[in-house]
């Protein structure tokens, strides 16, 4: 006579006391309660739960994947352009935008200008005049007088 095992329901694993309390919470307002839930979100799905920042990312990784480091992508915040400028890309966009509150928006509006007109531009100085020149003035380099951020303004005639 053969005796057979009864089937034993699988039980699922509660997170236990392994975590500080509000990661557990947030964790239970996300849905997840136990150790299985918990591998089967990890880590993309938890990322996605309200109030799990990396700091508490990592406490859970700490805990239950040890072994493991997971590192999110960079997200890189879109660059500010200015619009018909086709200065865009070339320069850095702080540069763009003062030169466009300064009128300049294109190339030949630029090279145009002098080094003198250039720092009569509100906000801009000598650190953006410097990167004018290295991308359309290779080798030239304007000489600004001594302790002064920008040239002098010229009289109205």
């Amino acid at each position: 006579m053969m005796f057979s095992m009864p089937e034993v329901p699988q039980t699922e694993t509660p997170l236990g006391d392994l975590l500080p309390p509000k990661v557990k919470i947030v964790l239970g307002k996300g849905g997840i309660h136990t150790v299985e839930e918990l591998h089967k979100a990890y880590p993309h799905e938890l990322l996605k739960i309200r109030g799990i920042g990396m700091y508490r990312f990592r406490q859970i990784e700490a805990v239950f994947f040890p072994k493991k480091a997971f590192e999110p992508p960079r997200v890189r915040s879109p660059l500010r352009h200015v619009r018909g400028s086709s200065l865009n890309g070339t320069l850095s966009p702080a540069t763009v935008q003062t030169l466009a509150r300064g009128g300049i928006t294109t190339v030949d509006q630029l090279k145009a200008a002098e080094p003198a007109e250039l720092l009569k531009i509100e906000r801009l100085g000598v650190g953006m005049l410097r990167e004018i020149e290295s991308a359309f003035f290779p080798g030239q380099n304007y000489e600004v007088p001594r302790g002064r951020r920008s040239a002098p303004k010229l009289p109205d005639l």
